[in-house]
């Protein structure tokens, strides 16, 4: 059996389902890179279709980790991005939901030579350090460029990205990610998605692949077909015809 690492879905229920009939039409087993909620308008259907997938892995992304903290009644600041996640909480079926799927997360899953993680991972996490607290929050946000002044949207202050980190994938080694529509753009490209799964080779020989085509925003899901050793075999678009 081969894998389907899923780029963010982001509330999306048609592309959701158009994944889930590609991953069974095609044995294979399901890998969601994060981001499952937020932005789009069907949480509710996202949250139970996903919890019902018993074979699936998910991995823990910063919009998972946002409303899973909300659910436990955290201080947490609720924006725009997040309303109709919260607010289908509100439902005791899907909260319940939400909490066994949330149990299920994982912050990064390897297949031979693949790491698939939500963001990214930092230098360190190849030397062995990968519980450290810089590859713990790597997992979830990728890096930031803290020399570079943050940028204002809608009351949000959000900070230049920095793509060093791709350049420390080792030589022979993939890693699969979402969370980034725009990558290595530093400035936060609010209204912009490449719509294109972006793949990348460092000096090395390491190679880096963003899934994110902005589900959610105004794209739609993709996703990365690997064989059961983690050589990737092709991408797929999950858009609709036009």
């Amino acid at each position: 059996m081969g894998y389907l690492v899923v780029g963010d879905i982001h509330n999306e229920i048609h592309y959701m389902r158009k994944v889930v009939d590609y991953a069974v039409g095609k044995d294979l087993q399901l890998i969601f890179v994060g981001d499952l909620v937020d932005y789009g308008p069907a949480p509710a259907e996202v949250i139970l279709l996903a919890n019902s997938l018993s074979n699936a892995q998910f991995i823990e992304g910063n919009h998972d980790n946002k409303i899973y903290r909300y659910s436990l009644g955290n201080d947490v600041s609720v924006i725009h991005t997040m309303d109709k996640t919260v607010e289908a909480l509100q439902d005791p079926e899907v909260a319940d939901a939400w909490q066994q799927l949330y149990e299920k997360m994982t912050s990064h899953v390897v297949i031979g030579n693949t790491h698939i993680t939500h963001a990214g991972f930092s230098a360190e996490y190849w030397s062995g350090a990968i519980d450290s607290k810089k590859t713990k929050k790597t997992y979830l946000y990728g890096e930031t460029d803290k020399t570079k002044p943050f940028i204002e949207r809608f009351g949000q202050m959000y900070p230049h990205r920095s793509y060093a980190w791709t350049g420390a994938i080792p030589k022979g080694k993939t890693v699969i990610v979402g969370h980034d529509r725009s990558p290595f753009q530093e400035e936060p490209a609010f209204d912009s998605n490449i719509n294109n799964i972006v793949i990348s080779e460092n000096p090395q020989g390491g190679t880096v692949v963003f899934t994110d085509t902005g589900s959610g925003k105004g794209g739609f899901v993709s996703g990365v077909v690997l064989d059961d050793h983690g050589v990737i075999e092709q991408c797929v678009s999950f858009a609709d015809a036009t």
